[in-house]
This record gives C-alpha cells, structure tokens and sequence, in this order.
C-alpha cells in the first residue's frame, strides 16, 4: 500500500496544462547538459545554484534554456570547485564559489541580482495540508508569491512560459517519503530558493533575458536533480 501511495504522490504531485507539459519537455531535453554539474555535485553531497544570462525567445527550441556550454574534455581538478570552474573554462564571465553552508555558487558575471533578493514576508509549505513532495511545484510555488509577482509586474519582468504550476497531491501521502513542510519569514526568493535543496539536493536555475528590440526582460528559474535509473543517470 504504501508504494500504491508512493505512486500516486510521484504521478500526481505535479498537475500542468498540456501547454507546460511540452514546455517542460523541452527544459528537460536542454538540461542534459547538466549532467555532469550534477553528477559532480551528488558525488561530492553537495547542492547549489547557476545564474546565466540567455535569450529566452521561445520555449519551443528542444535547445532551451541553452546553458552555458560546459568543457568536460579534460577535467583534472583536485576539488569539486576546481573541477566546475574547468567545466566553465569557456566562460571567463563564470565564477564558482562555495557559501560556508557548503552550497555551490555558479554565477556569470552581470547577471541581475534584483529578483534574487526581493523580499518574501510569509511563505508556508503546508497550504496544500500536505507539504511539497516535489521540488519543481514548490520552486513554482515560491516564484508566484504575492511580492515576486508583484516585483515582476512592476518592473515589466516576464515568464518565457505559459503559467506557473500547481502542487495537486491526492490521497494519503507517507511521511517517510522526503517533503517539504513548514513555513519561513522574511527571506528572499534565492534564500526560499535554497531551502527547497535540503530537502531535495540539486541545482536551481536562474536565467536571466536582457530587453531586446522585440520584447522586454525576461527570466526563467527551473530545478534540477539527479535521478539514477539502475546504472544510467539522468537529469529531471
């Protein structure tokens, strides 16, 4: 019964238009370029988090989000931070550094901090009456808070995709499994953002999309995790 339970958690946690299931497909093909970030990462037990910026003008391109490309030809370094910043010895604009929680920064020069740091007064994880069971609904969940919304409407920020996406979890839930519950004041989007990877290791995303001629600035904030499947690993 309780894998029954675990099924229904894993097939249901996350409900989305027809619209955001291709849209997600096509963020899924993109981040498998992550791979090796990631698996660096869940090697080392360690999470962290990748500022870019990027164009963001369609989500239709399987090549979307296009990540910074990576150099994964010859990787000797004698650290889990030595060997990221030969991944991105492409990208001088790149820097990696390690917050003294041990988190993983990767940040690209330039990027705007703005929405990072817009201030969240009250967020509580147990809404829903179960807690997220899934990092992806919770990150959506943190991104459509009143002041991020607010944030972006006033500053003319956009979305590259249709909408955001609700946590629908049915039924009853095994506490065993890992889910994120409780509530926090007073933090910031990146700080909610960071305490969604306790509970599920990771990396989170941010990509910034200058104005254009065409459109004004859009971001993209998207989670990823490593999942093993027997001895193959992918990205989700």
């Amino acid at each position: 019964m309780q894998l029954r339970a675990a099924m229904v958690v894993l097939v249901s946690c996350v409900l989305m238009t027809g619209t955001q299931m291709k849209e997600a497909r096509a963020a899924g093909s993109a981040a498998s370029s992550l791979l090796p970030i990631l698996e660096l990462l869940d090697k080392a037990k360690l999470s962290g988090s990748l500022e870019f910026s990027g164009s963001c003008e369609t989500f239709s391109s399987p090549e979307f989000p296009r990540f910074p490309e990576l150099n994964t030809n010859s990787t000797v370094g004698s650290s889990p931070l030595q060997t990221l910043r030969e991944f991105f010895a492409n990208d001088p604009a790149m820097h990696v550094t390690q917050d003294p929680d041990g988190t993983v920064r990767m940040t690209e020069s330039g990027v705007p901090q703005d929405i990072l740091n817009v201030k969240i007064s009250h967020i509580s994880f147990d809404g829903n009456g179960v807690g997220f069971y899934n990092p992806y609904a919770a990150m959506n969940f943190i991104t459509w808070t009143p002041e991020v919304r607010l944030f972006m409407t006033s500053h003319h920020i956009g979305w590259p995709y249709s909408g955001n996406v609700a946590n629908g979890i049915f039924g009853t839930v095994p506490t065993s499994l890992p889910h994120l519950s409780g509530h926090m004041d007073n933090i910031t989007l990146s700080e909610a953002m960071d305490h969604v990877l306790k509970t599920f290791p990771g990396v989170w995303i941010y990509e910034n999309c200058p104005r254009s001629d065409s459109r004004g600035r859009v971001v993209y904030f998207q989670f990823y995790q490593l999942q093993r499947t027997g001895s193959r690993a992918i990205v989700q």
